[in-house]
Formats: C-alpha cells, structure tokens, sequence
C-alpha cells in the first residue's frame, strides 16, 4: 500500500492508496483514464535507469501526425545528401584553352627559373666560401713614413690606418687594466703577490701607449704622432752620446 504524499505511477494523482498496481486502483476506472491508462502513464522505471515512455498518437488525430510517429529513425540519403569531403573539380565548358595557363607557363620558364637557378648557385657558393664579419682583416697600407710628396691618398689611407691602430691599443689597455681588477678583487690582501705579473703587464702597455699618443691631444693625427716619435727617437740617441 502507497504512503500518504506518494505520488501515482498510473495517475499521476497525489496522494493515492497504492501507487504501484494496477488492478483495483482507484483510478483505474475514473472518467479520462480508461483501460487505456497502462499505455499511457506507465510505471516509473527501476531507480538508476532512465526511461522515456513512447506515446502513441491519440484519437482522432490528423494523418500527418500518425505519419509523424510511425517515420523510421534513419532519415532519407537522398533528400539530405551529405556534402563531399573535397571540392568537386569544375569541368571545362568550351574547348578554347585558358590564356592564363600559357601566361604561368611563360612567367615561370622566362622570369622565375632563371631567378631560381641563379639564386640557388649563389647560396651554394657562399655556403662553401663563408664569411664572418667579426673575423674581418684589414689590409695593412704604407706608413706615413713611405708616402711620397703630393701622395694625397696615400695620406688618407696612411691616417685611417692609425686611428684604427690607436683604437686597437686603447682596448688592449682596457682589457689589461680589467684583467687586473679583476685580480685584485679575486686575492684580495694578497694582491701584491699574486697579481705581480699583471700590474707589470699594465706598467708596460700603459708605457707603450704613453709614448706613442701622449701629449697628442684631441685633434692627434698620424703626422703629429709621426714628429713625435722621430723628437723621441733623436732625444735617445743625444743621450746614448752622452752616456758613451
């Protein structure tokens, strides 16, 4: 027997005596449900299985609905047809043939070939003959020194070539003035011992660059460096003389 607030399986009426069979329910004969009740409303399904009851289409009603309910599960192929996987090729309609066919062909044997061939001999070439910039190497030219009288572009070569030479020494100044910092700050009390050899490093390039652009100022140049190592070099000389 139903509990009191169950709610019907047959009915679908709350409260009902007995919720679960069909025989002698109180509902079973009532005006609007019928005999036909079962089809209807059917029991509830067990618990973890979902149901869904299948109506059938009620009296009197229009072909088309009956129509509606007995339509198979698979619809027509032919009325719903399924697009193709890959774009259907488009046939030729005229046996005139197509001037841009002629004009790809032309554009690809007269311009693109030829560009493709050459570029490709090129890469081949510079692959196998390849460059570094950072390894560049400049070709040493003639000293002031050497220059003849008038020899304008000799001077302009002969100028270049020094200050690349003084930017060449004042790095290699730098590098040993950080070699030596970088010591001190490694040994610490100990730098006096340990470091020896790269503060005379220092003594002596710093000499070196000291003699040759000492004294030049900002507007230095190959002719003045040039006077100042000849005066340096006679003033060696007079006091070899001396000492002898």
């Amino acid at each position: 027997m139903g509990t009191v607030g169950t709610r019907c399986g047959l009915c679908r009426l709350t409260p009902c005596r007995d919720p679960l069979t069909e025989e002698g329910h109180p509902h079973y004969n009532s005006p609007g449900v019928g005999p036909g009740a079962a089809a209807i409303f059917p029991r509830p399904a067990p618990r973890g299985r979902r149901h869904v009851p299948v109506l059938p289409p009620p009296q009197g009603s229009p072909p088309s609905f009956a129509a509606a309910a007995a339509m198979p599960e698979d619809h027509d192929w032919e009325a719903y047809k399924v697009p193709p996987t890959r774009t259907p090729v488009s046939e030729r309609t005229t046996s005139v043939p197509n001037p841009v066919d002629y004009f790809q062909t032309a554009f690809s044997n007269v311009l693109d070939a030829p560009v493709t061939f050459i570029r490709g001999w090129i890469e081949r070439w510079q692959n196998s003959n390849k460059f570094y910039y950072y390894h560049q190497k400049f070709r040493r030219v003639p000293d002031l020194s050497q220059c003849l009288e008038g020899d304008y572009l000799c001077y302009y070569e002969a100028e270049a070539q020094w200050r690349r030479d003084r930017m060449v020494d004042q790095e290699i100044v730098e590098i040993v003035r950080e070699r030596m910092a970088a010591c001190k700050q490694r040994e610490g009390p100990n730098q006096f011992q340990n470091c020896a050899k790269e503060m005379e490093l220092l003594a002596q390039v710093t000499k070196a660059y000291q003699d040759r652009y000492g004294e030049l100022g900002y507007h230095g140049n190959a002719r003045t460096c040039l006077m100042k190592q000849k005066h340096r070099m006679m003033e060696e000389r007079k006091a070899a003389q001396k000492n002898q």
